[in-house]
């Protein structure tokens, strides 16, 4: 190489070489170009570069920060190694503040208004009783109106043996009795019945009772001593399936057989004439249904009893063999509330 000349690439692949082993920066020296507009290239002087000064991070409680580098700091969960670290509580933020509606101005009561005096209560007319039937018998719808004590009176004043029951023997009836003794010399019995004074089906409701005063008394001006029923109050799976039987509160009889002295039991299954009265005929007339005469057969005594009960209203209901296949046996009477008076019973005639 001629004289004079520098070697630039020896000098520079001797920095380089120095870079790498060194970890230093090649850069160029303060002062700039050499003389002659060479350019010096050297070590730098200039300050290493440093890492941030360390501080621990501030962490939440149950967290634990240790001395690391602020780019990569953060909080490490104190617990169980097996538990994964918990995540930090976040600050709750409050919900923002909803200012109140304006209030709107109460509006202005009226005045109170002056209570006008009611009108004098009008006189009702009295209530006339219904009108006595043939005998003083009064009517069914009558003797529904009748109360405890108003009943028991009755009862009494007609010399019929009887005892009240208390409320919780039969509570299912308003007034509950039960017979003590043969009703104007006709006794009604249960003939199958092993205790009588037990039998719920021997209680009565008191107005029943009285209904059938007047029965009894025609009964026993025709020879009959006995009557035989099946039952006045009725519970148990009849009365879940028919609750508009007035079995249901001892309102209702189921008249079985009539005997007259020491002769048999005349049941309604054998003796009641089927298909022959097809309406009462009217007082002085013959036919089925008329008064019978002494001596006169069970037959002509049944359907006589059906007519009296329509023609008096004695009850309000009275269903016979002709009514259905379920009453083949029996005559159905029963009384029922709020009914109108006089007295239009239904009778279950043949053909209607």
């Amino acid at each position: 190489m001629p004289a004079g000349m520098t070697r630039p690439h020896s000098t520079l692949h001797h920095g380089a070489r120095a870079a790498v082993f060194g970890l230093v920066l090649l850069v160029p020296a303060h002062g700039g170009a050499a003389p002659g507009g060479r350019m010096d290239v050297g070590w730098s002087n200039a300050p290493r570069w440093r890492l941030p000064r360390e501080r621990p991070p501030e962490c939440p409680r149950g967290y634990a920060g240790g001395l690391v580098q602020v780019s990569k700091a953060r909080c490490i969960g104190q617990g169980p190694k097996s538990q994964p670290d918990p995540e930090p509580p976040r600050p709750a933020r409050e919900p923002p503040r909803e200012e109140p509606p304006p209030r709107r101005p109460a509006p202005e009561r009226p005045p109170p208004l002056v209570p006008e005096e009611p009108p004098p209560p009008r006189e009702r007319p009295a209530a006339r009783p219904p009108p006595p039937l043939a005998g003083g018998w009064p009517d069914a719808t009558a003797l529904m109106a009748m109360g405890p004590a108003r009943c028991h009176d009755y009862l009494r004043e007609h010399e019929v043996p009887f005892a009240a029951l208390p409320a919780g023997e039969a509570p299912e009836v308003a007034i509950p009795v039960r017979l003590k003794g043969p009703v104007a010399g006709v006794t009604f019995t249960i003939p199958w019945s092993n205790d009588p004074e037990r039998d719920h089906h021997a209680i009565w409701d008191c107005r029943l009772v009285a209904a059938f005063v007047p029965f009894a008394r025609w009964l026993a001006a025709r020879g009959i001593t006995e009557v035989q029923y099946f039952s006045a109050l009725r519970r148990g799976k009849i009365v879940r399936d028919k609750p508009r039987s007035q079995h249901n509160t001892g309102l209702a009889l189921d008249l079985y057989a009539l005997r007259q002295g020491g002769d048999a039991a005349a049941t309604v299954e054998d003796h009641y004439p089927r298909r022959e009265l097809r309406r009462c005929p009217a007082p002085g007339q013959a036919g089925p249904g008329a008064a019978p005469p002494a001596g006169a057969p069970m037959s002509d005594i049944y359907l006589a009893l059906v007519c009296l009960a329509a023609e008096r209203g004695l009850v309000h209901t009275l269903l016979t063999p002709d009514h259905d296949r379920a009453h083949a046996n029996h005559l159905h009477l029963d009384l029922k509330p709020g009914q109108t008076s006089p007295v239009d019973p239904f009778i279950s005639f043949h053909g209607l």
